[in-house]
């Protein structure tokens, strides 16, 4: 497939209504795809995306996974269970997310597809500060989300004897732009609400994409040559220190208002508190030890290999991308 031979391309995604399938949506309707998704039922269909087949039903309905992938040339899975990381419903996270990609994979062989895109994340690597990977560093998954995730990795990438699909794997960390619902989401609202600390200095530096981004990177993953089998890490190219984050969301929120510093040691105590109320009290606790990490401690991945073999840029900023965030979250 040619990036310029892409006009009527028959293309699938499942997961596609959310913070990343809607910025890879509008990116293959403006490329002209013939576009076919995957919506479950107990959501309402998107608006405003004419010339868009809707096929209801979720990724572990055999007979809605087979009618979208019918006919069939390129897929993007996105579809997956992605909250509740305690391990109370580890289940849920093998039916959808294992289950689902197994279901998916099997089916693209049998319609044909020639190629699927499978949308991950760097928690399979098991690390959540002090680390700097790359797609060559080992995996050590350490909640049911990323066990189950690399599990489907394994599925999408083992596939091409089946029906000769080929696989390639794009790896996320932390993930910003309209629609999240995620981690940027709780801290911008956290610096909304004036409830919100720097650890230290705040000169800890963290990998993100942009969720413009990431479909930037799946559209090369999905039509560009020599990457089938293939894993790649995706960020915006740049890692941004706790200060700068905090700075762009102030700005964007158009407040004055600037967090407290708070020692990292005294962050570590309550966060030691906290997990030992979590343990009492059966359920995690929204600030413990990990939390101190996440927010002290350095978190970065090299997306060189998808700049160099694919010729991946990212095209949006991370200004605009949180501000596309303050206005979802201000204003729902």
């Amino acid at each position: 497939m040619h990036i310029g031979e892409l006009r009527g391309i028959k293309v699938a995604i499942t997961g596609g209504t959310g913070c990343l399938g809607s910025p890879l949506l509008r990116k293959l309707q403006s490329m002209g795809c013939f576009i076919r998704l995957l919506v479950p039922q107990q959501e309402a269909a998107p608006k405003s995306i004419s010339g868009v087949q809707i096929v209801p039903g979720d990724i572990n309905n055999e007979i809605a996974v087979a009618r979208l992938l019918e006919g069939m040339q390129l897929v993007f899975h996105l579809a997956a269970k992605v909250h509740d990381f305690s391990g109370r419903h580890y289940s849920e996270f093998e039916r959808v997310n294992i289950d689902g990609t197994r279901l998916l994979m099997t089916n693209a062989g049998i319609a044909g597809v020639r190629r699927v895109v499978f949308y991950s994340t760097v928690g399979v690597y098991g690390k959540d500060g002090n680390f700097n990977g790359d797609e060559r560093s080992p995996c050590s998954p350490q909640n049911p989300y990323a066990a189950s995730k690399y599990s489907a990795e394994k599925i999408v990438l083992s596939h091409p004897g089946v029906g000769g699909v080929e696989g390639v794997v794009l790896r996320f960390p932390v993930v910003y732009g309209q629609l999240d619902r995620g981690n940027m989401a709780k801290m911008i609202d956290a610096i909304r609400r004036h409830r919100f600390a720097v650890l230290g200095s705040g000169l800890n530096i963290r990998s993100m994409i942009n969720a413009t981004n990431a479909a930037e990177a799946a559209v090369l993953a999905g039509f560009g040559q020599n990457c089938a089998g293939k894993i790649y890490c995706v960020t915006d190219g740049v890692d941004y220190t706790l200060n700068e984050l905090v700075e762009i969301i102030c700005k964007c929120l158009a407040t004055s208002w600037r967090p407290q510093r708070l020692p990292v040691w005294i962050a570590k105590v309550i966060g030691m508190a906290g997990d030992v109320l979590g343990m009492a009290l059966g359920r995690p606790i929204p600030f413990g030890l990990a939390t101190v990490r996440k927010l002290s401690t350095d978190l970065t991945f090299s997306c060189e290999r998808i700049k160099n073999e694919l010729g991946y840029t990212p095209v949006q900023s991370l200004e605009d991308g949180i501000m596309e965030e303050v206005k979802g979250i201000v204003y729902r």
